[in-house]
């Protein structure tokens, strides 16, 4: 099928192609501790709507050619590896990469792609820059996997790459006048060791007095770091909150911050994906005390939460950190609002209160173009001239 056709048939289906179903292992829910997301007890709070347009998916296949092979003349080529990139499935970090690295050969005129650090173990942490190199653009900042085992936020922070950058040069305004600062996996150690030994391992691979116990990323950024003692975060090297021996320990913080604050472009959101509890949450996690910005964030998370439900029909419940779920000391929310001084700060906890971390791969698609919707809305919100 080519791209036309793949287009029409995927419209002809109300604009989304089907996943594969999931195995049996993946519906069992384990025994394990799943349940040290971003999340506890919440109180429900209402949305407010915005109406979204249809968009082109993209299953494109992108292929992987090892350089510098040599061949002699009497050797039979290899086949060349096929990796396919496609939101019916869960991917792992060579495709995810590959994949950014097809878009900016695709489409070089909007695409680039940058290593803004490298992890503890030595792997790449890149990001995806989309941009039409207008001096006037705003930036935004998107990131994915944070926490390792939250593949679902990967799946959907790819997508909003590729429908961004597909899309571009038909879309509205309030998209392609920003600049798209996109890290699908800013835990790659992580992320890797999720797919090879520990599915529900949680924190970077950092090493403490010469053992691998690991770091919580969002515990690790300055902002209100080591607050409220072990009620917010940890100082227990295993303890699965364990913020770091200080601010910035990580590599993986460090290069957020400092892509972040050199940037000559001034951020005017940053929504960091996380799983599993459909939340929109924004600062404070540090304290109780509502932020200055708390009605416009707010306002800006009920627009999201209901352009989610008017897709789905799914309830993403909207408040502060605190208010709907405990206190978060050094998360990347609190710096970006507080340090960097970033407007329209939001961690968005996807699908599913019921599978937890193991959603289902007949899900992915749909949790995919619930947040694009919410994504799309908030973006005509904060290009409002009242807003800031």
């Amino acid at each position: 099928m080519n791209y036309s056709e793949q287009s029409v048939d995927a419209f002809r289906r109300n604009n989304f192609f089907s996943s594969d179903d999931s195995s049996e292992e993946t519906k069992k829910v384990t025994q394990k501790t799943e349940s040290c997301t971003q999340t506890r007890t919440i109180r429900k709070r209402r949305g407010a709507l915005v109406s979204p347009k249809n968009y082109i998916p993209s299953g494109m296949i992108h292929k992987y050619i090892s350089k510098n092979k040599k061949i002699a003349p009497s050797e039979r080529p290899r086949r060349r590896r096929i990796l396919l990139m496609d939101w019916k499935r869960f991917h792992k970090l060579d495709v995810i990469y590959s994949f950014m690295e097809e878009l900016e050969k695709d489409f070089p005129a909007i695409c680039t792609v940058y290593v803004i650090g490298k992890s503890v173990e030595g792997r790449d942490i890149k990001m995806l820059k989309i941009s039409n190199s207008n001096a006037t653009n705003a930036a935004v900042w998107l990131d994915g996997s944070i926490h390792s085992r939250e593949w679902i936020t990967t799946a959907v922070v790819t997508y909003l790459a590729d429908i961004i950058v597909r899309n571009f040069q038909n879309t509205s305004s309030s998209i392609t006048n920003k600049d798209w600062y996109i890290v699908p996996v800013l835990n790659p150690d992580g992320y890797v060791y999720t797919h090879t030994r520990d599915r529900m391992w949680r924190k970077n691979r950092a090493r403490h007095d010469s053992e691998i116990v690991g770091v919580d990323l969002n515990r690790n950024f300055s902002f209100g770091w080591g607050n409220n003692g072990e009620e917010g975060s940890s100082d227990m090297p295993n303890n699965v909150f364990y913020r770091g021996p200080a601010p910035f320990s990580e590599p993986e913080t460090a290069a957020v911050r400092d892509t972040i604050l050199s940037s000559s472009t001034p951020f005017k959101v940053f929504l960091s994906f996380h799983s599993y509890y459909e939340l929109i949450i924004f600062p404070w996690g540090y304290k109780t005390e509502p932020c200055a910005d708390y009605l416009r964030l707010l306002e800006g998370g009920a627009i999201m939460a209901r352009a989610i439900f008017e897709y789905s029909g799914i309830i993403y419940k909207v408040g502060s950190t605190k208010d709907l779920t405990y206190y978060a000391c050094g998360t990347s929310i609190d710096w970006s609002h507080a340090i960097a001084k970033i407007p329209y700060t939001y961690m968005i906890e996807l699908r599913s209160k019921k599978y937890k971390f193991r959603l289902p791969r007949d899900q992915i698609l749909d949790t995919c173009n619930e947040n694009w919707k919410a994504v799309q809305a908030l973006m005509e919100f904060v290009d409002q001239p009242s807003r800031i």
